[in-house]
């Protein structure tokens, strides 16, 4: 009786796993990186056909996380049939513009990047907050807030939508002028700002400053450019570099794209160097207290890029083990995962590749 009594309960969890269909929001997910929104002058079918191929290249851009891809060869010669990439469009008037939005078919754009050697990006996307600091050119230094660089504050968010990454912008209150100076933003020293951008709750944090680089004795002041030194910190590493440009906007929409390049470098995946057969692991999920959590958890399982298939292998208590055959490494396994608040490491100090296990807080 006991044994018939367990084998019912195994096949209603199966049932559960099978049937549940959950519309929990993730943080820090990324939608429509397929899709794209280009601004034209009027709806005549060369503006159309333009619009649709600088759609694409937004598309590839976002979905490798590579600005560099534009240029190679095999990319610009796919831009040039843009259109056979394309699912939907339509215009969309504004009081102010017209635009032409377009969508995408995701199996083409994947195939072509993995084709062409690239990375795919997941959408599920660390968030980052931004502390900028610019240099007035009468000597004054100041953070970059809404409203007194309104400017600036929109390209970094125009910037961050085009490359489909989340930022995060500080509100610069009392609370944070009582954390952080901007001497902390001036000198990069993201620790200190680590601290004070927890109560954000963000995943990693980006500083940089704008400066007016110095001319040489032997150059007008005309041909002088601007600068901007950054500084990221991401899950305990520091990544930092310079970028510059003719004017102030310039910058900060090459510091997002710094930002966005680095993020990618780590968190994109090069699916054409897997075999989704020779790649398996299995992770113990523990602190489960219902049947809704084994397919909540196995529904996120599947929903990771890296992730070909996943499936429960075995449940005793509050314990269960999924085996996943993997399109990448373990490393990026354990960082897809990392993403998601919902779940975190049993031993929150190192990952033991050998032996996932992991809380599930819900």
């Amino acid at each position: 009786m006991i044994k018939g009594v367990a084998i019912l309960v195994r096949l209603h969890l199966i049932l559960c796993l099978s049937l549940c269909c959950f519309t929990t929001a993730y943080a820090g997910v990324i939608e429509g990186l397929y899709s794209a929104r280009v601004e034209v002058p009027d709806q005549s079918t060369s503006t159309q056909n333009a619009a649709i191929r600088d759609g694409l290249e937004d598309v590839f851009v976002k979905v490798s996380g590579n600005s560099a891809l534009l240029n190679d060869a095999q990319i610009k010669q796919q831009l040039k049939q843009a259109k056979s990439y394309l699912r939907t469009y339509r215009f969309e008037q504004t009081p102010e513009q017209l635009f032409l939005s377009v969508n995408f078919d995701q199996d083409k754009v994947d195939k072509q990047l993995r084709d062409s050697g690239y990375r795919i990006w997941d959408k599920r996307r660390p968030e980052t907050i931004v502390w900028l600091a610019i240099k007035e050119p009468g000597g004054s230094r100041k953070l970059v807030a809404e409203g007194s660089h309104q400017a600036l504050v929109d390209i970094a968010q125009d910037t961050a939508k085009r490359r489909g990454v989340e930022i995060v912008q500080p509100l610069l209150d009392l609370d944070d002028m009582q954390n952080i100076s901007i001497y902390d933003v001036w000198g990069g020293f993201v620790h200190q700002l680590s601290q004070a951008s927890q109560r954000y709750g963000v995943d990693n944090v980006f500083s940089a400053r704008i400066y007016k680089a110095q001319n040489s004795e032997d150059e007008p002041q005309s041909t002088a450019i601007w600068q901007g030194d950054w500084v990221l910190l991401e899950a305990g590493n520091t990544s930092a570099g310079t970028v510059s440009g003719a004017e102030q906007a310039q910058v900060v929409d090459a510091l997002v794209n710094a930002m966005s390049d680095t993020l990618a470098a780590k968190y994109a995946i090069d699916f054409s160097r897997f075999d989704p057969e020779a790649m398996r692991t299995t992770v113990t999920v523990k602190n489960l207290t219902s049947l809704s959590q084994y397919g909540e958890i196995l529904k996120f399982f599947n929903s990771l890029s890296v992730v070909s298939s996943a499936s429960l292998v075995s449940q005793q208590g509050q314990v269960a083990r999924f085996e996943l055959n993997l399109l990448g490494e373990v490393e990026n396994l354990i960082d897809a995962i990392g993403l998601d608040k919902r779940i975190s490491p049993v031993n929150r100090f190192e990952v033991d590749k050998q032996n996932l296990e992991y809380f599930w807080k819900l």
